[in-house]
């Protein structure tokens, strides 16, 4: 494709669309953050008019060929160097509805209106091989040939699935038009195919047969009858089949995604859709289908959900094809091309001036080019090339630099848990980054783990060496998403920027670089052999919002995870720049909104002031009594009786914090921020408009309880709502009360002196040259809790970077030497961790 004619053409070029751009990023982040554009502009090449309406097309790249299936019974051969029509293949009385062509370019298949599907040498343009059924099929809407196995698969009107193997090197026989005279289309038929008035045939009638007398003596294709059928396949026609990871997936007027294994030919799995199929296209793991409502729903293949779904009010979808972040949608209203990382028809990127019908896409490469071939009332040759970011590719060896191209990508990957509706195909992209990343380094089993409406959790596994015997087994949990960028960054947040001996960008301290920090560790470990533990990888991408649906996947998922010994990860951080810290606990939370409703409307103070009870003044007296005003302890009932008493082994880790002169941590503080509970009110919300004369009809506090551990959360949840109904009960107010605990996380405290810290420790002393601090956290991780119990195994965390690092906050970064570091430690430590005694 290299010698194209380097013109553009003005007629139906594609063109900005007024007043549309790009969806922001957040509604915090008007700039920075957004979807990347594209960088260059399609490009027409060429475009050719033609009678009748192309309905299909297949490109043959190597061989510089286009081949276009017309409305009229012709597939066009063009010439795609200098764009000439080369010749054009007659198919008899017979719309060409698809086209596909063999991998090493040798085979075109066409099929269409004359339940036929034609094998075509691409070297002599000549028909080889007719495939039939002896069944009515109707119309053929789609074929995929699969060189592999030399089968043809065939989506017919009758909703049947048909296949067969292609007998390569059998060659009809001259003379054998009578044979072919049999086919479906050719077969005289006593009815439709008798003399008409005046003992005339019709132009058709006298079409076929000159076209049988002609053929006469003629070397003629062999025929190869269906010998395999699935009847109903779907419940409409199958417009429309693919290939993706092994598996034959069929689309239908039914609204069904089916995915087959070629090999049984039994339905794995069937994906819903509320309307007709009648496009798809796959890019990835994702599965984008057109709708006849004009919709195009993505699926998640790996996962088998659907994580998106935009409608558009226009005509069906036609025809899809992806490239890149860009979607080509064709109708009867031209051809759009979309950005992927949006939700909305907004992201309508460019559009055709002229509204010409697309009825067909195809996108192929050549020559370091990629073009988009649009076909309809008129066929177009597009040049779609883009330079966009794409993923860092896999490099043989595991050094440090290999581990910052990773992180790169994966901090360009905006996988902001919380937006799902802007930044869920971010995530996903970088969930299965992370997966061909693991399988890549040697793990011998890795998988994504679908979480409902959620982004997935990576799950994989690196084995022992060979020679370990009864290997202990270990979690490494982590997770990939991370929390919303604001627009006040020194730098893009989502691309990673090196200075002063730090690593910038969201997500490089929290926590994609620990994350990988400790996959080359153990993938270095297992290379050389001399891994002695098994180790479980499992990456979530909710942590940021709550761990949405983690403990159900993990809990479900529990007997294939098998059996573990330790729990560990590295999600915090140390308490000042200079010394390295390992981290023992954390204190839980109990998240609850609470609030006072009057029957009356919002009413003016001027008017209705005193006449009854307002719900401010209501919410106000009882939450005055969670707290003593005096010694500020917490009222609820038997709150504090089961919070562990200070040992001296405890003392003697708090002790040298306090000695170790880092600004601000005295002991008085260091308690209260780590092993003493707190309560606090967030904010008082009320309705109405927020003036100064309305006496609201609501008001809503939000209230946090920290808890400790050895504090129990579900007996403290039932004594805090008691003791605020209570409270509310005694004020014998008309209004109403309801209490809502929406969130929870359960307190952690791991043991500083067991196996895995003693081993932590030694590492971090030999790597950094200072023993380290022992210390707690007054923040919640809810998982770690959750997986000690799931699996009865002890957890341990290892912070990996600094105070400073601003993880959450603008310019979050990560220190070189700390992420080097962290890596070195658990290359050490998995060589060297045993069993939970």
């Amino acid at each position: 494709m290299s010698h194209a004619m380097p013109y553009t053409v003005h007629e139906g070029e594609f063109v900005s669309v007024p007043g549309r751009s790009l969806p922001i990023a957040t509604p915090e982040s008007s700039r920075i953050g957004s979807p990347s554009l594209v960088t260059s502009l399609p490009k027409l090449l060429h475009k050719w008019h033609q009678p009748h309406s192309v309905l299909s097309v297949a490109a043959a790249p190597s061989r510089k060929l286009l081949f276009c299936g017309t409305q009229d019974s012709r597939i066009l051969v063009y010439d795609t160097v200098t764009f000439q029509l080369k010749c054009e293949l007659l198919v008899e009385n017979a719309s060409i509805l698809c086209l596909d062509i063999s991998d090493d370019e040798q085979l075109l298949f066409s099929a269409g209106s004359d339940s036929l599907v034609k094998v075509w040498d691409i070297d002599s343009l000549e028909v080889r091989y007719i495939i039939y059924s002896l069944a009515d099929i109707g119309d053929i809407f789609s074929i995929k040939w699969c060189g592999q196995s030399s089968t043809i698969y065939i989506g017919a009107q009758n909703a049947s699935l048909l296949w067969t193997q292609l007998p390569l090197g059998k060659i009809g026989a001259a003379g054998c038009h009578s044979m072919v005279d049999k086919l479906p289309n050719y077969r005289y038929d006593k009815f439709f195919d008798s003399k008409g008035p005046g003992g005339s045939f019709n132009v058709l009638q006298s079409k076929q047969f000159l076209q049988r007398k002609n053929s006469s003596g003629k070397k003629c294709p062999a025929l190869v009858e269906v010998d395999h059928q699935i009847r109903f396949a779907h419940n409409g026609y199958i417009y429309c089949m693919e290939f993706h990871d092994n598996k034959l997936i069929t689309c239908g007027g039914d609204g069904l995604v089916n995915v087959w294994d070629p090999k049984t030919m039994k339905r794995v799995t069937s994906l819903e859709n509320n309307e007709s199929i009648l496009s798809m296209s796959i890019s990835g793991s994702y599965l984008y289908v057109g709708l006849s409502d004009s919709t195009i729903n993505v699926w998640d293949l790996s996962t088998q959900q659907q994580i998106r779904k935009m409608s558009f009010e226009s005509e069906e979808v036609s025809s899809l094809a992806v490239y890149e972040d860009s979607l080509f949608k064709g109708s009867s209203e031209g051809l759009v091309m979309l950005s992927t990382n949006s939700y909305s028809p907004a992201a309508t990127v460019l559009n055709l001036s002229n509204h010409n019908s697309v009825l067909t896409v195809e996108i192929f490469h050549d020559d370091s080019r990629t073009y988009l071939v649009s076909g309809g009332s008129t066929t177009c040759l597009w040049d779609i090339t883009l330079m966009t970011r794409v993923p860092v590719q896999f490099q043989e060896g595991l050094t440090n630099d290999h581990m910052l191209k990773s992180l790169e990508f994966m901090v360009s990957c905006k996988t902001v848990s919380k937006f799902p509706e802007l930044y869920l195909e971010e995530s996903r992209k970088c969930a299965r980054y992370l997966s061909k990343l693991l399988a890549r380094l040697g793990a011998y089993q890795t998988k994504l783990l679908p979480v409902a409406n959620g982004n997935p959790i990576v799950h994989s596994c690196f084995k022992a060496s060979a020679d370990v015997k009864d290997p202990p087994r270990v979690i490494w949990y982590g997770h990939y998403d991370v929390v919303d960028v604001a627009n006040d960054w020194e730098t893009d947040p989502y691309e990673m920027v090196s200075k002063d001996g730090c690593i910038y960008g969201r997500g490089i301290s929290d926590n994609k670089g620990p994350v990988l920090a400790a996959i080359y560790a153990v993938a270095e470990l297992a290379s050389e052999g001399k891994l002695e533990c098994d180790v479980v990888f499992l990456i979530e991408g909710e942590e940021e919002s709550g761990s949405i649906g983690f403990q159900e996947v993990i809990t479900k998922n529990k007997d294939n995870i098998g059996p573990i010994d330790w729990v560990m990860l590295s999600n915090s951080y140390w308490l000042d720049d200079e010394i390295p810290c390992l981290n023992y606990g954390l204190r839980g939370i109990i998240n609850a909104s609470v609030t006072v409703k009057s029957l009356k409307p919002d009413r003016h103070s001027g008017v209705d002031g005193g006449v009854s009870r307002e719900p401010t003044m209501d919410l106000i007296q009882v939450l005055s009594q969670l707290v003593d005003p005096s010694t500020q302890k917490i009222n609820i009932p038997e709150f504090y009786d089961s919070i562990l008493p200070l040992t001296d082994k405890e003392m003697q880790l708090y002790t040298k914090i306090e000695q170790s002169g880092i600004v601000d941590q005295k002991l008085d503080t260091l308690f209260a921020k780590w092993r003493n509970p707190s309560l606090t009110v967030h904010n008082i919300q009320v309705s109405g408009p927020n003036n100064n004369t309305v006496i609201p009809q609501s008001a809503t506090a939000m209230v946090s309880i920290r808890i400790v551990p050895s504090q129990e959360l579900e007996e403290i949840k039932r004594n805090f709502e008691a003791l605020l109904c209570k409270q509310f009960d005694a004020l014998k107010s008309e209004n109403s009360f309801s209490v809502d605990i929406y969130y929870t996380a359960e307190p952690w405290l791991g043991d500083p002196f067991n196996h895995v810290y003693q081993v932590l420790g030694e590492k971090i002393e030999l790597h950094w040259g200072t023993k380290p601090l022992f210390i707690r956290e007054g923040g919640s991780i809810p998982s770690i809790r959750f997986l000690e119990k799931c699996f009865g195994a002890p957890a341990a965390q290892i912070p990996c970077g600094q105070s400073s690092d601003n993880a959450h906050l603008k310019n979050e970064k990560l220190r070189l030497i700390n992420l080097f570091k962290l890596r070195s430690i658990l290359k050490d430590t998995f060589s060297e961790l045993k069993r939970n005694p």
